[in-house]
Formats: structure tokens, sequence, C-alpha cells
């Protein structure tokens, strides 16, 4: 890429990498604020609203419920490019795609998301292709539903967390919390065996938040391993090793396995010279303002960027009002505004009850709710909001730039 024999196709004032939430919401908030020449490379047709995927794990939901066409979300006024792209020439300003073509930018935003490390755990989407194997976080959410409900009375159900970074950690253990309630409904708990491997030292960096789950998790019996990280897949066997802290070596069998496997951002931004010293291809940004430390023209947001808080839809949402206001204000040289790190962990502890999770980047609790209302509290409420309310706001107006 980005030899005399590609060609520059456009040149536009604000060009976005990634058509997920970060990208769409982006864009159609630039536009809202009077930006023109707004460009979006995004190779899928289908784009999905991820959190609700948990609830699609859980039978609380379906595939049409989370997902809309590309097209049909797509800003007024953004020039869609239907492409992927592989690689940034930042001193040039140009993005090359996969079609050869290049795109040329006064300001770039990424929104590039995660994808699964298979150099960290080789053989992800081999044992995903098994039929006891599902993932809410890889396109699996359907699986997840029909293992669950085919999970025998004795059987044995390991549920994973990786290592950071991953989106929302704590939805990571949505679909435990709702597969045991499904089992608890249909007298099959107490009798399930289920495992919770995390491979960090605790599950988030909220310590009254994090007490809560574990306190819910050890209620119905869930062996957790702290500290544990998967090293080997054998869907063959319906096993996973895991190797704790101190190196030693377990075998876990499965009738059924949720992966969660561990991530890192995509390979060509590193080689693009954008991640700097951050772990696992992150991008290197300034955690305060988005903004790329050595490309000031560069502006990140979402689960690639390195934000130094637990990234989240939630989180998402002041990531790029943020954003576009600080790109707009450096154009013209006045302050940036700082993203203080607040993020959103929302978990189900039920079938229809939700804790909402709100922390800031230091792990301290914050909360939207009246300040007599217990924060932590399991609500019907909570999670009624965050099955019908949010996703009617995502599709309505996060993605046209409204809020």
């Amino acid at each position: 890429m980005g030899t005399s024999g590609d060609r520059v196709d456009s040149t536009f004032e604000v060009l976005i990498v990634g058509g997920g939430n970060a990208g769409v919401s982006a864009a159609a908030r630039l536009i809202r604020k009077g930006a023109s020449g707004v460009g979006l490379i995004e190779p899928q047709h289908v784009h999905t609203y991820r959190p609700l995927l948990s609830y699609v794990g859980g039978g609380q939901a379906t595939m049409n419920d989370a997902e809309r066409t590309q097209r049909s979300v797509m800003p007024r006024g953004c020039t869609w490019l239907h492409d992927s792209a592989v690689m940034i020439d930042a001193p040039n300003r140009t993005v090359w795609c996969a079609s050869g073509r290049g795109y040329r930018y006064r300001d770039l935003v990424l929104g590039t998301g995660l994808v699964p490390d298979t150099d960290a755990l080789p053989g992800i989407h081999t044992a995903l292709d098994t039929p006891a194997v599902a993932s809410n976080y890889v396109n699996r959410a359907e699986r997840t539903w029909q293992l669950v409900q085919d999970m025998p009375r004795g059987g044995h159900a390991v549920f994973t967390v990786p290592r950071p970074p991953v989106s929302c950690t704590a939805t990571t253990i949505k679909p435990l919390f709702l597969a045991a309630a499904h089992w608890k409904r249909t007298g099959r708990l107490p009798g399930v065996d289920i495992t919770l491997v995390v491979d960090r030292p605790r599950l988030l960096p909220a310590p009254e938040i994090d007490a809560r789950l574990l306190d819910g998790l050890r209620a119905l019996g869930v062996r957790i391993r702290h500290d544990t990280a998967v090293t080997d897949l054998n869907p063959g066997a319906d096993s996973i090793a895991v190797t704790g802290a101190d190196g030693t070596v377990e075998q876990l069998r499965y009738d059924m396995l949720h992966l969660v496997p561990p991530f890192r951002g995509a390979r060509w931004l590193e080689s693009s010279g954008l991640t700097g010293a951050q772990p696992h291809g992150l991008i290197d940004i300034d955690p305060r303002t988005l903004r790329h430390r050595n490309r000031p023209e560069v502006w990140a947001a979402g689960d690639a960027a390195a934000v130094e808080t637990d990234p989240s839809g939630g989180a998402l949402r002041r990531q790029i009002s943020i954003l576009v206001d600080n790109l707009l204000a450096a154009r013209t040289g006045k302050p940036l505004q700082h993203y203080d790190g607040y993020t959103v962990a929302p978990v189900t502890t039920d079938a229809h009850r939700l804790i909402p999770g709100e922390y800031e980047r230091s792990g301290a609790v914050t909360s939207s709710l009246p300040s007599f209302l217990d924060p932590l509290a399991p609500r019907r409420t909570a999670w009624a909001f965050d099955r019908y309310v949010l996703p009617r706001v995502y599709w309505n107006l996060i993605l046209r730039g409204r809020t």
C-alpha cells in the first residue's frame, strides 16, 4: 500500500475509520456541529448494537433486535467508504484500504475496536466452530442461548474473562448470571457446576462494584479462579487448559464454554506507528483529551484507544462528545476538555435485575441515580432500562449525534 500504483481517491476534512458506535456517532455529532467533508471507512453491511447480544445469549432478545443495515445508520452528509483500512501513512495523512484506494484527511478519527488475539491464544476460531463453545463477544450469541437451554443437570459450564483490553469487562459475566437464572427457573440449579476463569486479580477496578458481583457469584456456587489465564483450547476433548499465577496448569472439562478470548488492537495500527509503547496494540492517545500523543491530527476513542479506563458504551458517549468538541476546538486554538474516565458496567445479576455499575477512572463509584438510592442495588427498573430503553436511545439518538 502507498506505492505509485495505488491511487488517492478523495480528501476529507475529517476521515473516520470504523463504523461502529464510536465512528457513526462521531460522524453524526461532527455534522450536527457544522463539519463538512466527513468520510467513514467501514466494510460491513450490518451494524450491531453489541450490548444487546448479552440478552440474545440469555434468551431475552433476538438478532433482529440487535441489528440494522449499515446504510440505515449512516448520518446524512457523511460519505460511506465501503472498504477496509489496512494502513495509515500518518506523515502524509493518508489511509490506505484493501481495495488499493487511498483517502487523505485533515483530521483522522479512529474507532476501530478490538480483534481476538490469536497469538496470545491460538485456535480461537477453530474452537468457536465446535458445538459446545459459544461467545457473545465473537458473533455466537445465538449459540450461547442454545447451549444454556441444552445444559444437562449435573453438567459443567465454564465462563472466561480475559486480561485487558476487553469491551465492558462486567458484560463478560452477564451470560453467566443470565444462564444461571434460566437454570434456576428450570430446576437445574443447584446441579450445574459453574466455573469462572478470570485472567486478572479482580473483575473490575471499582472495589465496591467488584465486591457486590462476587457476592452474587458466590451465592450461585460459582467456582471463581482469579489470576488464571486460558492457555490452551482443546475443543476435540471439550476441555481447556488454564494456568494460574503460580504457573500451575489445570484442565477444565466443559459441556458448555462461553469463551471471551483475549483481545488486542488491529495489527495494522501497530505497523502504522500509532500504538507507541501501549500494550496489546492500543492507540497511543492522551487519555484526557483523546488526541494522539505524537500525531495531533489523529484522535481515537472506544475499545482500541488507550483511555486508561474500562471501555463501555456508556463511556463512549462521553468520549465521543469530548473528542468531537476537542477536534473542533483544536482547529481554532481553543482549550481542550478533559475526559475523567467515567465508565459504566451494567450487569444483570438475575433474569430481570441489574446493577448499573457507574464509576470513574480512579475506581470510585459515581451514579446518575438520585442520591437517596443505593447505586449498587440490583433493580428491575435498571434491567428494563438496559434491555428496552437504551437500544431505542442508541438507534434514535446516539447514532444521530443527539446525545
